[in-house]
């Protein structure tokens, strides 16, 4: 006889035979980085026949324009789809197109506003401003 089978201090049900380790597939690797992810595609046009396509460079501040086959600063675009707006770039790397942020930037107006209410039946124009001392002669 086991000294398991017959061990009082043990649980009821200890004995039982443990359940098989169901082990998970290994999750898919990540998508490899790529070589500079501070290049943003920001847009594209079509002049005569050839597709430019405009990148920025985060880092730099920068934006330049390049055609298929072009390098700069390492950067050569192989391929362009107009179609699924992406762009492969020599390496492996490809950027889809930014999408914008939809926000609308504040613009300073020209007008001053005046805190003091105009005064009534005289317009604008009319009413004297205090607060500009008159030139002076010599």
């Amino acid at each position: 006889m086991s000294d398991r089978a017959n061990n009082p201090f043990l649980k009821p049900g200890s004995n039982a035979p443990r359940p098989p380790v169901i082990q998970r597939p290994a999750p898919p690797p990540p998508k490899p980085i790529p070589r500079n992810p501070n290049i943003e595609f920001r847009g594209y046009y079509e002049f005569e026949g050839v597709w430019r396509v405009a990148l920025f460079d985060k880092v730099k501040n920068q934006g330049f324009w390049l055609v298929e086959g072009e390098v700069l600063e390492g950067i050569e675009v192989e391929s362009f789809n107009p179609d699924t707006e992406i762009i492969k770039l020599k390496g492996g790397m490809t950027l889809s197109l930014k999408d914008s942020d939809k926000t609308v930037l504040p613009v300073p107006s020209g007008q001053v506003k005046s805190s003091k209410p105009p005064i009534p039946g005289k317009p604008a124009s009319q009413v004297k401003k205090t607060n500009i001392p008159p030139p002076r002669r010599r």
